[in-house]
């Protein structure tokens, strides 16, 4: 008897080994979660022209990089693949070829970009800000952080580590004002403690009518079973933009959704790609009135858990623009470029002020 009382005391001293040791990792998790303020300031680097008083049309693109390592070649292992991060190789060559549309399309008045890596294994810790800030030198540049988790776990076999990311902006004017609003959206404990803490990025200019530019870059929830946190994002935006409407601001709000415009349509794509829809679709009681800026016959988005086959792999629209009904879109339109360095594809939008 005394015999088997040693051994099972053996046993739980080893069970308790590794329940320790998670038991360690969740605090140290916990203890450095990133907590973002309701609303903090964005630092605006670098040296944009001032705003011209006389200028009344404007031109975006919205762009989710995948930070450069989701290109053509790649799934991920959260979607039904089974690969983590791109070869070096190939993170380099998407990176280069993110960096070379950007600079061919230079003219553009404002770039809003999401999934944006500065210190992050799965992009080898390279500070994308400040890689694709050097193609674009005559611009702003503004950061804000919505991923900061110290040890991603997952998968078990080859973890991701390490993340830091974010939405950035570069736009060619500089901001009289910029903030990070908080979506004060997340997932429950433990997830949250590796998982992203979204935000919207708000970037303000000043008109000679005395109302203001107000420009909006976000990247909503995914991965959210009911669209949950989602619902409660798209909430929290429609009070701010139709308070900023109200006022008599134009507003023009763009960027990953992660969710289809309203009147999207699988049979309006035209490109040759397999599409697919989104649930829960935006509904009519989401800012009606407001213009839904889309180009319907490109995917802007397709499923990664393949490489790329057109024809084979699913799409849909997730990315585009909402903007107030004092704006008018003259144009929109999504620029093809095969998924070659990212799961996403631009749209570029051309507005102008009533």
């Amino acid at each position: 008897m005394k015999r088997y009382k040693k051994l099972i005391k053996i046993l739980a001293g080893i069970l308790l080994i590794p329940a320790g040791i998670i038991l360690s990792f969740l605090i140290y998790l916990t203890v450095t979660d990133f907590h973002p303020a309701e609303k903090e300031t964005i630092l605006i680097r670098g040296n944009g022209m001032l705003l011209p008083p006389l200028k009344n049309d404007f031109t975006f693109l919205t762009w989710n990089i995948g930070y450069s390592g989701l290109g053509e070649k790649m799934d991920f292992f959260y979607e039904g693949g089974t690969r983590v991060r791109p070869d070096n190789k190939e993170f380099a060559g998407y990176l280069d070829g993110i960096c070379k549309c950007l600079s061919a399309m230079d003219s553009i008045d404002f770039i809003l970009l999401q999934e944006v890596d500065t210190h992050s294994k799965r992009s080898y810790f390279t500070d994308e800000v400040t890689e694709i800030g050097n193609i674009l030198p005559r611009r702003c540049s503004l950061f804000a952080k919505n991923y900061d988790s110290r040890f991603v776990p997952v998968p078990l076999y080859n973890p991701m580590g390490r993340v830091v990311s974010g939405i950035v902006c570069f736009p060619k004017f500089r901001p009289i004002a910029a903030e990070r609003i908080d979506f004060g959206t997340q997932f429950s404990w433990p997830k949250q403690l590796v998982l992203l803490k979204r935000c919207m990025m708000v970037m303000r200019y000043k008109l000679t009518s005395g109302k203001e530019l107000v420009i909006v870059n976000l990247h909503n929830s995914t991965y959210d079973q009911g669209g949950t946190l989602r619902k409660r994002e798209l909430k929290k935006l429609h009070s701010f933009v139709l308070s900023e409407y109200l006022k008599g601001n134009y507003v023009i709000t763009g960027g990953d959704w992660n969710t289809n415009p309203r009147e999207f349509l699988t049979k309006s794509v035209t490109s040759g790609d397999l599409a697919k829809v989104i649930y829960p679709l935006l509904d009519s009681t989401f800012l009606p009135g407001w213009r839904f800026a889309f180009d319907p016959s490109i995917p802007s988005n397709r499923d990664v858990d393949m490489p790329y086959q057109k024809g084979k792999t699913k799409t849909t629209i997730i990315d585009f623009y909402i903007v107030s009904p004092n704006v008018e879109v003259e144009s929109v339109h999504t620029i093809a470029t095969g998924f070659r360095y990212s799961d996403h594809q631009p749209v570029v939008m051309k507005i102008s002020l009533k």
